[in-house]
């Protein structure tokens, strides 16, 4: 029986005869000890696949940080076109052929390209540039040599978002830079400074003039171009600092987010005699930018009046008899920009959503969306300014009174014996337009009356605070990706 089982290769170290790999004739599993060497050819690994691929994708969305993935194919074949169009200049595209690869270590943009000439002329291993002019149209990669690029290894394809969050869109952004492998845009556009217009927009809710500022048609996309970048005259540029055109947050990436501030969403009623009647409020510019936008430590400033139009020494309606008459509730809820009254004193609330204190303000007339900037400094008057302004504890005059202040606090009387007095606001603001502004008031809205002693604003004519998408999560929309390429083996293994 024993010589029925030796083997002629030997037997292992526990008397058991080593197998014959393949045969499977003794019964017993091949063990191998160390690495097992394929000897096939190179050529081996290749099997033949031929056939035309088109990769399309369509409206994908792309968070700031991440990529996403087109193609990474271990193959040979022919590459003959890329196209990428999306509602972002600053969108990246990386591209391996083989060993080559384009533009390490995230690819190339639409900004660079056509900042640096376009490179309109085809080439074999070059993208150029199509610009759509407007995130709606798209801005495009494209990748058509004159002949097929072969390959015999690896393609792959990959799209980045790195533009970074940024609380300077709509703001301060005069010292802005990109994220290292991106180009800085060539002048800050994305701050303020400067309007949206769409005349046909004159009647739209405010939620729509947003998306239209998104995805604008008929009109180009919010631009800044009063500005400068001081990376880009400080000599950065000599140091390698790539530019770019455009700005990084056209598009969903900057899409702005509009609050609308009480003093605008409603008109108080104006005591007249034994009757009333509305008593708008009208946005004035006290004083306009000069040497807009200044610089990084000294930004220009704007100072504007939001000012009840009601008679001298007007008051709000709450004491004459007859039915929906201002009460402290309403008269409360109704206060601008974190001013707040107990019926009696009004004071400032520092915390509120609508205190604007380091806020970026706009406000929309019609169809226009101006970008004012940051506030610096916020009051309230009473009495057509003929008393001492009321400024939040630790805060700055605007208009240049002198503070009532009271135990620490700064308030003010709210009432003319049983009606409301009726409170001017004043901001100050940074870099403020550079462009002249035209005073307007706040219109009544089709939508009916609110009770007691307001009347309902429309937000065709209006004001308040703006964030974007920009402040958390700059994404990009690419529109369209269209690969076409023609493999000819499969790579195994």
């Amino acid at each position: 029986m024993q010589s029925n089982r030796q083997s002629t290769f030997g037997d292992t170290p526990d008397g058991n005869p080593i197998a014959i790999p393949g045969t499977g004739a003794l019964g017993i599993p091949t063990i191998f000890a160390g690495t097992a060497k394929d000897m096939r050819s190179a050529d081996s690994l290749l099997r033949e696949d031929e056939r035309l691929i088109v990769t399309e994708f369509n409206n994908l969305t792309i968070d700031t940080g991440k990529n996403f993935p087109i193609l990474d194919a271990k193959e040979a074949g022919e590459l003959h076109s890329i196209v990428v169009v999306s509602d972002n200049p600053y969108l990246q595209c990386f591209i391996q052929i083989d060993d080559f690869r384009n533009q390490e270590p995230n690819g190339i943009t639409v900004a660079e390209l056509l900042y640096n000439g376009n490179m309109i002329g085809t080439s074999q291993r070059r993208f150029r540039a199509g610009d759509g002019q407007s995130p709606s149209v798209g801005y495009s990669l494209i990748f058509e040599p004159m002949e097929p690029v072969q390959y015999t290894d690896r393609l792959r394809i990959i799209l980045y978002n790195n533009i970074p969050s940024s609380t300077s869109v709509y703001g301060k952004g005069l010292g802005y830079r990109n994220s290292a492998t991106l180009p800085t845009p060539a002048v800050p556009a994305h701050m303020a400074g400067s309007t949206f217009e769409q005349s046909s927009l004159a009647a739209v809710s405010l939620s729509d003039m947003a998306q239209a500022m998104t995805t604008p048609v008929g009109s180009p996309a919010y631009f800044s171009g009063k500005t400068y970048s001081t990376a880009s005259i400080n000599g950065s540029i000599l140091s390698g600092l790539k530019l770019g055109t455009d700005h990084p947050y056209v598009g969903i990436a900057g899409r702005p987010k509009f609050s609308i501030d009480p003093s605008a969403a409603a008109i108080p009623r104006e005591k007249v005699g034994s009757s009333s009647r509305d008593a708008v409020y009208r946005l004035k510019i006290r004083d306009e930018a000069e040497r807009f936008p200044g610089t990084v430590d000294s930004y220009s400033s704007m100072k504007v009046d939001i000012v009840c139009q009601v008679g001298e020494s007007g008051v709000l309606n709450g004491s004459n008899a007859g039915t929906q008459l201002l009460t402290t509730a309403t008269y409360n809820a109704n206060l601008g920009f974190g001013y707040t009254s107990d019926g009696t004193n009004t004071s400032v609330d520092t915390t509120s959503p609508n205190f604007p204190v380091g806020k970026r303000i706009f406000y929309r007339v019609g169809g226009q969306i101006a970008m004012l900037g940051v506030c610096t400094a916020v009051s309230l008057t009473y009495d057509n300014e003929s008393t001492d302004e009321l400024v939040p504890v630790g805060g700055a005059s605007v208009i240049g009174n002198s503070l009532t202040e009271s135990t620490g606090v700064h308030t003010f009387a709210s009432k003319s014996t049983s009606d409301f007095k009726a409170p001017s606001y004043h901001l100050q603001i940074e870099p403020g337009l550079s462009a002249t502004s035209t005073d307007f008031a706040n219109e009544v809205s089709p939508s009916g009356t609110l009770a007691d002693g307001f009347t309902a604003a429309s937000d065709f004519a209006c004001w308040g605070t703006v964030t974007s998408n920009a402040d958390t999560n700059p994404q990009i929309l690419v529109k369209k990706v269209d690969v076409r390429r023609r493999k000819v083996y499969s790579k195994e293994g």
